[in-house]
């Protein structure tokens, strides 16, 4: 058995990184940006899931997102940034956003008591970005395979990118499990593809799931379930 683990939001506090990466962006840029703080954050974030979901759709490439993302905001503010500026102001904003990656509280234990389990990685992203976070976390080590939708062009929650991270464990996906924060794409695309799909509902979201789901709220639980 392969147990298949989720990036962000899973083991990476992503909605913290982004969140403490854009206040201390509009720190920098405070005569521009005049909102309150968490309200501009909010506003980053939903620009991100906006041209992210570009991306993983193949609509643009993973520096296009970036800097249209930059552009966006500006904008909105009255100002139009060539791609050059976008591009810089972006780099600005990557350095907080690194600075800030984190696990979360539940997963070094989790990891420890899975220890000799045979663990895999599957995420949405751009694979450099994404192995980086793993060797910044210092858990890159304990994973393998590590299948980044990137490297095929192929996104959760389309089976596809499921079905060759089994194929390259070298098991059946009847064989593997996939724990994931995302209801929709990590739990029904490894459902659909034919793993056990383990939801890690962290915040309590409410959901019709289906009556055989297994819904765990921190990943101190996940040992007990699988």
């Amino acid at each position: 058995m392969t147990l298949f683990f989720d990036i962000d939001g899973t083991l990476l506090d992503e909605d913290a990184a982004e969140h403490k990466a854009a206040m201390a962006f509009q720190k920098e840029h405070a005569e521009l940006f005049l909102q309150p703080p968490d309200v501009f954050a909010d506003a980053w974030r939903r620009l991100t899931e906006f041209h992210v979901q570009r991306f993983l759709k193949g609509e643009i490439s993973f520096r296009e997102q970036r800097i249209a993302r930059m552009q966006a905001l500006f904008a909105g503010v009255g100002r139009k940034l060539a791609e050059e500026e976008a591009g810089t102001l972006f780099k600005a904003y990557l350095k907080h956003y690194e600075a800030n990656w984190c696990l979360f509280g539940d997963v070094q234990d989790c990891l420890q008591a899975l220890k000799g389990r045979s663990l895999g990685i599957i995420s949405n992203g751009d694979s450099r970005q994404q192995r980086q976070k793993l060797d910044q976390l210092h858990i890159r080590e304990l994973f393998d395979p590590v299948i980044i939708s990137s490297d095929l062009d192929i996104s959760k929650p389309d089976a596809g990118i499921f079905l060759e991270a089994c194929r390259q464990a070298g098991q059946s996906p009847r064989e593997c499990i996939y724990v994931g924060d995302n209801y929709e794409v990590d739990i029904l695309g490894s459902r659909n593809a034919g793993l056990r799909g383990i939801w890690l509902n962290r915040f309590g979201e409410n959901r019709n799931e289906e009556a055989d789901l297994t819904v765990i709220r921190s990943l101190a639980e996940l040992p007990n379930v699988i």
